[in-house]
């Protein structure tokens, strides 16, 4: 055993006397250790962490445009094939048109709504390569 004195403080007066083991204090010294090992991976996790989601919202900012631009473009597709669609309902003799020519315009909206919007999705939020 070994007897540790610390000096009078000089702001209480106190003499205080400390009798500890050496081996307690070197398994407190490599707790310490250890501890801040830990502290320190736990730091550049979260600075990584910080940084992916900084990246991610940069990549969605500059995302939004061309987002806005693929929605607006299917948005007006989808309402001009449901004009034709309504005007051949109408039976109007100056704009008919037949069936498998209607079809074919519906096929091409749902298949463009899909594929556009699967494609915009996949882009943003990094979805599997095929």
């Amino acid at each position: 055993m070994t007897l540790f004195k610390l000096k009078r403080s000089k702001t209480d007066g106190v003499l205080l006397t400390v009798d500890e083991d050496e081996s307690e204090l070197d398994s407190a010294y490599l707790q310490i250790g250890q501890l801040a090992d830990e502290l320190a991976k736990a730091s550049a996790d979260l600075a990584a962490e910080r940084a992916r989601s900084d990246v991610e919202k940069v990549k969605a900012k500059l995302l939004e445009p061309y987002v806005n631009k693929v929605f607006n473009f299917v948005a007006v597709y989808c309402a001009t094939v449901a004009i034709f669609i309504f005007m051949s309902a109408l039976q109007q003799p100056a704009f008919k048109l037949p069936e498998s020519i209607l079809a074919i315009i519906a096929g091409s909206t749902a298949v463009s709504v899909i594929g556009l919007i699967g494609l915009v999705i996949s882009g943003l939020f990094g979805g599997k390569k095929i």
